[in-house]
C-alpha cells in the first residue's frame, strides 16, 4: 500500500508533488541518485524540525505541534494542513495583487496617492486567483518537513523501506524517470549509476588505489550531506543566481582593498569563493584522502559522499586560458542577459558567426581584460564546464591540493559535471560514506595530519582546531 494520499490521485496533492520534487526527483535529474537514509532512519528531530518551520512562519510548523499520526489518521490531518496552506498563500497573493493596484491606480490618479488601500476598492477576487495560480512553491525546508512527516506515519524502518520501494512506481510515472531502483537507503538510476558504499577508512583507500588510468587525471569533491546537489554554490538557490552581478559588484565595492591584488575576473572569482560568497566555481582537489576528510567533517547523522572526477588531461585548463576567460566573464551580466545569452549557445539552428555577432557585448568584456582576445567565441563553451588548474596564491589552496571547475550556462537538469564523474563498465561510480563510519575515518585522517588546522592554514581556523582536540581530552 502506497502512501495514503495516493488513493485520491497524487495530481490532487500538488504540494505533496513538490516536496518529493524538491527531495528526490530533482537529486535523481542532477545526479542520478538520492539517498533517503535520514528519513528512512528517522534521525531528524522533531522539535528542531518544528522550530525552523515556525521560525520560517510555515504553516507546516503543525504537523509537528502533536505525535505523528497513525496511517488512519494521517489524511484527515494533512487535509487541515492543506487548507491552511492553501488560505495563506491565497492571502498573500492578495495582498500582493492589492499593493500592485494600488501601485497603478496612484500613478493614474495623484488624488490616490495618499489614500490607504482598501479591500472595499479591491475585494477578494478568488477567480482572479485561480486563473492566475501556479504550482506551489515550498521552501527547502518545508519539502523536507513534509517528506519526513509522511516517513514518520510508518513507525518502523522496515515499514519505511517498503514505503521507499513503491515511490519508484511514483517518480516513473509522474517525472518520468525511469529503471529506478533502490539498494540500502540509495534510490537510483540502475541503467547508469553503480552504488558503492564506504563503511571504514581502510575500504575506501583500498577503493581509491584500484582506480588508476594514466592517460587520466583524478580530481575529487567531499560532500557531507549526499543529499547536497553537485552544482557550484551560486546555483544552489535561485535568488543567488539571479543577484550573481549585484553580489560580484557589491563585494568589490564595499571591500576593495581585499581584491586590490586580483588581475582578472577569474582572480576576483577565487578570491570572493575563498571568502564563502556564491559564485560559479567548484572547489575539488587532487588529493582524496582531502575530499574523505570534507565528506565526514560535519553533519554526523547524514551519509556523505566522495565524487571522484576522471579528466583526460588534454581537457584540462590552466588559469590563462581563454576558455575559462569567458565562462569568469559571465558574472558581469545580468540574469536576463545571461539567460539571453545560453538561449543564442544552445540554438542548434543559430550558426557560430551568427552567434558572435549577437553575443558582441560579452566579446567586449572579456576583451577589455584581454585586448588581444580573437573575435570569435565558441557556442558549446558557453554551455559547458571546465577543470581549471588553481595557481598556489593562498596557504588554503596549497594545503588542500586544489583546482576547481569553472560551471559556465546551463539547465541544471542536465548538469554536464556529471559527464566527468568516474566511469566504470559505462555506469557513474558513487561513493557514499555511511553517517556510522565518519567518527572513525575522522580519527584516522587525524593521524594523517588531515584535519582543520593542516587543511585550513588561517590562525582561527588552528585555533578552533586546538581548542576542539584539547575540549575532549
Amino acid at each position: 500500500m502506497f502512501f495514503f494520499f495516493f488513493y485520491y490521485g497524487l495530481e490532487d496533492e500538488p504540494v505533496i508533488r513538490e516536496a518529493f520534487r524538491q527531495i528526490c526527483a530533482e537529486k535523481l535529474f542532477s545526479d542520478l541518485y538520492c539517498d533517503m537514509d535520514e528519513y528512512l532512519s528517522a534521525r531528524i528531530s522533531k522539535r528542531e524540525m518544528r522550530r525552523m518551520l515556525e521560525e520560517e512562519g510555515s504553516v507546516f510548523a503543525d504537523l509537528y505541534k502533536n505525535a505523528y499520526p497513525t496511517e488512519d489518521q494521517a489524511y484527515t490531518k494533512w487535509k487541515d494542513i492543506r487548507g491552511k496552506y492553501e488560505e495563506a498563500k491565497y492571502a498573500d497573493w492578495n495582498k500582493r495583487r492589492i499593493a500592485a493596484e494600488t501601485d497603478e491606480k496612484s500613478h493614474k490618479d495623484d488624488a490616490l496617492a495618499d489614500k490607504q488601500p482598501s479591500d472595499k476598492l479591491w475585494p477578494d477576487n478568488r477567480w482572479a486567483y485561480n486563473q492566475q495560480l501556479e504550482g506551489p512553491q515550498l521552501k527547502e525546508i518545508e519539502a523536507k518537513a513534509i517528506v519526513n512527516w509522511i516517513y514518520r506515519i510508518y513507525p518502523g524502518k522496515e515499514a519505511r523501506q517498503q514505503e521507499t520501494c513503491r515511490i519508484l512506481e511514483m517518480l516513473a510515472a509522474v517525472y518520468g524517470i525511469q529503471e529506478l531502483a533502490f539498494e540500502d537507503t540509495i534510490i537510483y538510476v540502475k541503467s547508469k549509476v553503480k552504488i558503492n558504499m564506504i563503511t571504514s577508512f581502510t575500504q575506501f583507500c583500498n577503493t581509491m588505489l584500484g582506480i588508476e588510468n594514466k592517460k587520466r587525471a583524478f580530481y575529487y569533491r567531499g560532500h557531507s550531506d549526499s543529499a547536497f546537489l553537485l552544482q557550484p554554490s551560486v546555483m544552489r538557490k535561485g535568488s543567488w543566481l539571479s543577484h550573481e552581478r549585484d553580489m560580484y559588484n557589491e563585494i568589490r565595492i564595499e571591500c576593495p582593498q581585499e581584491f586590490s591584488h586580483c588581475k582578472s575576473h577569474l582572480d576576483f572569482l577565487v578570491h570572493m569563493q575563498h571568502y564563502g560568497l556564491p559564485t560559479r566555481l567548484l572547489d575539488v582537489t587532487r588529493n582524496p584522502l582531502v575530499a574523505l576528510y570534507f565528506a565526514c567533517e560535519t553533519n554526523p547523522g547524514k551519509s556523505g559522499e566522495i565524487i571522484v572526477f576522471e579528466v583526460d588531461h588534454e581537457e584540462l585548463k590552466y588559469p590563462g586560458s581563454d576558455t575559462v576567460s569567458i565562462l569568469a566573464s559571465l558574472p558581469l551580466f545580468t540574469s536576463a542577459e545571461k539567460d539571453e545569452i545560453y538561449r543564442w549557445a544552445s540554438d542548434r539552428k543559430l550558426s557560430q558567426e551568427d552567434f558572435n555577432k549577437k553575443a558582441v557585448r560579452l566579446l567586449h568584456e572579456i576583451k577589455l581584460e584581454k585586448p588581444a582576445f580573437r573575435d570569435e567565441l565558441k557556442k558549446e563553451d558557453l554551455t559547458d564546464v571546465f577543470f581549471v588548474l588553481s595557481e598556489k596564491k593562498n596557504p588554503r589552496i596549497m594545503k588542500q591540493d586544489g583546482a576547481f571547475i569553472i560551471c559556465g550556462l546551463f539547465d541544471r537538469k542536465k548538469n554536464p559535471i556529471n559527464r566527468y564523474r568516474l566511469r566504470r563498465e559505462n555506469k557513474i561510480q558513487i561513493f557514499i560514506v555511511k553517517s556510522r563510519a565518519k567518527k572513525g575515518i575522522m580519527k584516522q585522517l587525524n593521524k594523517l595530519s588531515i584535519n582543520k588546522a593542516g587543511l585550513f592554514p588561517e590562525i582561527e581556523d588552528v585555533a578552533e582546531y586546538i581548542k576542539d582536540k584539547f575540549a575532549e581530552a
